[in-house]
């Protein structure tokens, strides 16, 4: 057995052993110390020592378990533990061993044996389930495809973890609910309930987005064993795809409201401001870095493993130009749209609604609910309102192309996409300054009248004659 000073980040950073084995260190600061990391990643707490027997005589040495590591802030990761163990930080761990070999000393035994032992497979609870439909599903941990490259992980992986962290784990109010729950206990009265208390404090999408999370894992468990059935069946979403679709744009009342509010925002301003010039999604411009935009405009978005769509590469209009020009950007801190440390912007919820009351403050009235999402469809709608070619602007878009056109057509449309971006630019200008569409007429000369128009024709014969 392997001798190590345990320490709370090593703890935290121990993988998963092997499938059916076990690894396990003895501690250096705290004699008879043992923790051991199971397959599913269960980091478990260990006493080494001579219990004694029921007359009070020194036994063999012997093992029991103390209880589960946990730390006070698990820091968003899940922690596989058992209900029948305790839970200990290592500091309430290294307390109870010195507990025990006193009450050893005293010829006293400080427990029987327990149930633990790793012959005995874990319980099913939601968390442990969670924790392996994790690591193989949304993480896809030594998966590879079929030319054994390794798989990437869901692009999604993040927002499941968050799903089950704040809705179904235990609320946001940090009440438990589900945690330790066998999930075999799990019945369909239960998702009901669930859904109703999501979607009375979150919302009905927010609750159909816990329904598929939760439909994603227990039809994922049900496919790995023989007896589990799923309790979600259909006619349980609490919204309608019909009802889901978005259909909001802003006109170009609210585009001259939205631009004027924006300059008062600096770097969320200016990158609301880019969401409606270059119709690219949110987490694309977020992510905009000054290597890739070149000095004459040339933007070349990177593509994700497992990313459906992309632009790929776009040249940015004159004025969407101005607008990049005029972002500072260093060697430390190289993105478009900086946050305040090292990384890009993030979090809009509180700029939104600063942008949102300033708008209003604006017009003098309220404007109807918009999310950053809407401006790529205004601007699509722009960009058709300005003669765009539809299969040009969903190429700008980086929508996938579907059908046979999308397989056998593999020009790049850059310079039709150049274009595109121009006149939607162009477009935007003359609707922030609409007093400039007019546009002068020639002066008209006299009119002459038909007696003069015929004698002029008579000159003209007579003088050819």
């Amino acid at each position: 057995m392997a001798t190590k000073k345990f320490t709370d980040p090593w703890l935290r950073g121990l993988k998963a052993a092997a499938d059916g084995m076990r690894d396990e260190w003895l501690d250096e600061a705290e004699t008879g110390l043992v923790v051991t990391v199971n397959s599913k990643r269960r980091v478990t707490f260990w006493f080494i020592g001579r219990f004694p027997k029921a007359d009070g005589t020194s036994n063999h040495p012997g093992r029991r378990v103390l209880g589960d590591f946990c730390p006070d802030d698990t820091k968003d990761r899940v922690y596989v533990v058992k209900k029948s163990v305790p839970v200990l930080t290592l500091d309430k761990a290294r307390q109870k061993a010195r507990e025990w070999k006193a009450m050893i000393a005293d010829g006293s035994d400080p427990g029987k044996p327990t149930q633990a032992e790793e012959a005995e497979p874990d319980p099913d609870t939601v968390a442990t389930v969670f924790a392996e439909f994790f690591k193989r599903h949304a993480m896809k941990e030594g998966q590879k495809d079929g030319r054994g490259k390794p798989l990437a992980p869901l692009r999604s992986a993040k927002e499941i973890k968050r799903i089950f962290e704040h809705y179904i784990f235990a609320g946001l109010d940090g009440n438990e609910r589900w945690r330790d729950r066998s999930i075999t206990s799990i019945t369909r009265r239960d998702v009901t309930a669930l859904l109703d208390t999501v979607q009375d404090s979150n919302g009905a999408t927010q609750a159909d987005a816990v329904l598929a999370q939760l439909s994603s894992m227990f039809n994922w468990y049900a496919a790995r064993g023989d007896d589990f059935v799923s309790p979600i069946v259909r006619g349980m979403k609490r919204t309608k795809s019909s009802e889901r679709k978005r259909k909001r744009i802003l006109n170009d009342g609210e585009i001259r409201i939205f631009w004027q509010a924006c300059e008062t925002q600096e770097i969320f301003g200016a990158f609301c401001q880019l969401l409606l010039l270059t119709l690219q999604r949110r987490e694309k411009l977020r992510l905009m870095h000054r290597d890739y935009v070149t000095p004459d405009g040339l933007w070349t978005i990177p593509t994700e493993e497992r990313e459906k769509g992309n632009a790929e590469y776009v040249r940015l209009s004159p004025l969407a130009m101005q607008i990049v020009r005029k972002q500072p950007t260093t060697p430390s801190r190289p993105y478009i749209f900086q946050g305040r440390l090292d990384g890009p912007i993030n979090g809009f919820t509180d700029a939104k609604a600063e942008l949102d009351a300033k708008m209003e403050e604006i017009a003098g009235h309220s404007i109807p609910h918009w999310v950053l999402h809407d401006l790529r469809r205004t601007g699509k709608t722009l960009m058709i309102r300005a003669g765009v070619s539809p299969h040009v602007s969903e190429r700008v878009l980086g929508h996938v192309i579907p059908g046979v056109e999308g397989v056998y057509d593999q020009h790049d449309y850059l310079a039709e996409k150049t274009a595109a971006l121009r006149k939607l630019g162009t477009l935007v200008t003359q609707i922030l300054n609409p007093k400039g569409n007019v546009i002068p007429m020639k002066p008209r000369g006299r009119s002459r009248s038909r007696t003069e128009v015929e004698a002029k024709a008579n000159s003209d014969r007579t003088a050819a004659n």
